[in-house]
């Protein structure tokens, strides 16, 4: 795996669907406080999109890195795209809901829809990765 080219991508990633987040957030006028109060089609919304844009950036990566496209590759960058993103959570979000309290933090990692999330991920960049 070349890591470097894997970690820019996930920056991208993170960054595009942050911003198309902010973006379906906005349109879909969806309060954001409590994880519990979010709608079904909110969350469904937003898995959909972030399996899309994996996919985009798994093909991205798998154009011109060099590296071998299987599955075993696919997984790594699945990996790499969580931990990339468990990262800027942690750098950017994790104080903010620290110091709005520990309930919404518990909240945000509790939700069923946050791990699906994370699951879609790995599988999305290993099924592109699986690609030829």
């Amino acid at each position: 795996m070349n890591i470097k080219r894997g970690t820019l991508i996930g920056l991208a990633l993170y960054a595009t669907t942050f911003i198309a987040g902010i973006i379906l957030t906005i349109f879909a006028k969806v309060n954001l406080e409590s994880s519990q109060n979010i709608p079904t089609t909110y969350w469904i919304i937003t898995i959909v999109l972030t399996t899309l844009l994996t996919c985009i950036a798994s093909i991205w990566y798998f154009n011109k890195s060099g590296v071998k496209r299987n599955m075993k590759e696919g997984f790594k960058l699945g990996i790499n795209f969580i931990i990339v993103g468990f990262v800027l959570d942690s750098l950017f979000f994790i104080p903010v809901l620290i110091s709005n309290g520990i309930p919404p933090l518990i909240q945000y990692y509790t939700t069923s829809s946050f791990y699906i999330t994370r699951l879609l991920v790995i599988v999305s960049a290993t099924f592109v990765g699986s690609r030829k």
